[in-house]
């Protein structure tokens, strides 16, 4: 009677182990997805984009481990540094999927507007090439450097948008297409990444624009996570295209 006493408590503690094991297995098998660049990956035109920005709705609904290191205003060239970074290179060796954000700065923070009026007064829009060669060369480098510290990662290059529907219109647009034409022209010269046309997804939709007039307000934001999902799954990297939406978007409403 003893023995068999024994014999099931071995058992039922085998069964409690395996199960520990399997719960450790399953957390451990979370990917991480981790989101670098710039205020739109942020989620600056929400109130509260740490809780609710589409990085965290994607993170949410496909339960991955969410980091979030993108900063508002970072050009190509800041991404670039910010790879020096030793706890931002932690979160890329870490990361299993890693979206990346960057490229409408480069223009902004070079004098946009008066380059702008220029171009449309003039209809010359040369002086917007130098910028997009520098961010042609930017990227090549972030890719580089991204696979070298973590070879395995999805890489996903985001495609920039253009916010207006205005009088700027033509003037962003400019921008925007020397943007994701050199998007194209790097993953074709240099491939370790996929694009993500989110651009597609914003341009043209002002009700997707905060009172900024530049970044995704709360419907903007519902719109990418929308598209990720299905681009992720798409993939093979998740499963539901339905966001989860546990905390509601905030827009910014100055």
């Amino acid at each position: 009677m003893k023995t068999m006493r024994k014999l099931l408590c071995v058992f039922l503690a085998a069964v409690l182990l395996s199960g520990s094991f399997a719960l450790c297995a399953a957390a451990a098998k979370r990917p991480t997805y981790l989101l670098l660049g710039d205020s739109i990956a942020y989620g600056a035109g929400l109130t509260n984009p740490r809780q609710a920005c589409y990085g965290r709705i994607v993170a949410n609904t496909n339960n991955y481990n969410y980091i979030n290191d993108a900063v508002s205003g970072t050009t190509s060239a800041l991404l670039l540094s910010s790879l020096k970074d030793d706890l931002i290179i932690k979160d890329v060796k870490s990361a299993d999927i890693i979206t990346i954000s960057t490229g409408g700065n480069d223009f902004l923070t070079k004098n946009w507007v008066a380059m702008g009026l220029r171009g449309m007064a003039t209809g010359n829009w040369k002086s917007l090439d130098p910028i997009a060669k520098t961010y042609k060369s930017n990227l090549t480098s972030i890719i580089k450097t991204i696979k070298k510290y973590n070879s395995k990662a999805t890489v996903i290059v985001q495609t920039v948008y253009n916010p207006h529907t205005d009088k700027f219109e033509e003037a962003f647009q400019q921008g925007v297409d020397r943007i994701n034409s050199a998007i194209k022209a790097v993953k074709k010269s240099t491939g370790g990444f996929v694009i993500a046309d989110v651009g597609k997804v914003i341009s043209g939709h002002s009700e997707y624009i905060a009172i900024d007039t530049i970044h995704p307000n709360a419907d903007g934001n519902t719109a990418i996570a929308k598209y990720m999902l299905k681009f992720l799954k798409d993939l093979g990297l998740g499963t539901k295209t339905t966001p989860v939406i546990t905390v509601k978007p905030k827009s910014i409403l100055k």
